[in-house]
């Protein structure tokens, strides 16, 4: 829990703080206790490497079938903070001789504390470790995908109700984006309002 706490606030892409270097380990001692009692009180461990590795399975098999001419696709997980770790899934690629690759953020609203980070340590680490920055790997990118077809359709059953009974002539989008992103044009909460606009529409059809 140290490591994770240490490498998030070591993150000058999420939180900016002056003297990071002194500042974030410091940070992340004092609060490594404390995330270890709620992480023991929701069984001891996340489940989103699992389940994110299940995602990717599953999400594979689609593409084998729909796309067989690029067959076989095989998932790889990249976590920014924990375990496995942006070098950890390159090392993966080389050993298996990947030749193409696409970047693809779990995260549908784009923001570059979330997202940019993510893409930003993929590029560091492959231009410092060598592999995947240099020619190696063709990259593709899907950085966003706010108002997705398939996104929408799981969410109205969840959201849709809720948006159909707020009578309100305007609703508000909610969007949570740290001040430091705001400098910097972050889109997240733009992103919020396409997807609260899509279902917005969609839940008015099921009425």
């Amino acid at each position: 829990m140290h490591d994770f706490l240490s490498r998030l606030f070591h993150d000058h892409d999420l939180i900016p703080l002056p003297m990071q270097s002194i500042l974030a380990p410091w940070i992340a001692k004092r609060r490594t206790p404390k995330i270890e009692e709620q992480y023991t009180a929701i069984g001891g461990g996340s489940p989103i490497l699992k389940w994110t590795r299940k995602q990717g399975e599953e999400m594979c098999k689609l593409l084998d079938e729909l796309n067989p001419q690029s067959a076989p696709h095989k998932p790889y997980v990249a976590f920014r903070y924990a375990s496995p770790l942006t070098e950890d899934m390159l090392a993966e690629l080389k050993r298996d001789g990947v030749k193409r690759a696409v970047a693809f953020s779990q995260y549908p609203q784009y923001s570059c504390s979330t997202t940019g980070s993510s893409l930003n340590e993929l590029y560091r680490v492959t231009k410092k470790d060598g592999y995947g920055g240099n020619g190696e790997v063709e990259w593709s990118v899907l950085d966003r995908w706010p108002t997705q077809d398939g996104l929408v359709e799981v969410s109205c059953p969840v959201v849709g109700p809720v948006i159909a009974a707020d009578t309100r002539p305007s609703r508000t989008t909610y969007g949570k984006r740290l001040p430091s992103t705001r400098k910097r044009g972050d889109q997240r909460w733009s992103s919020c309002s396409r997807l609260t606009l899509c279902l917005s529409r969609s839940s008015s059809e099921l009425i």
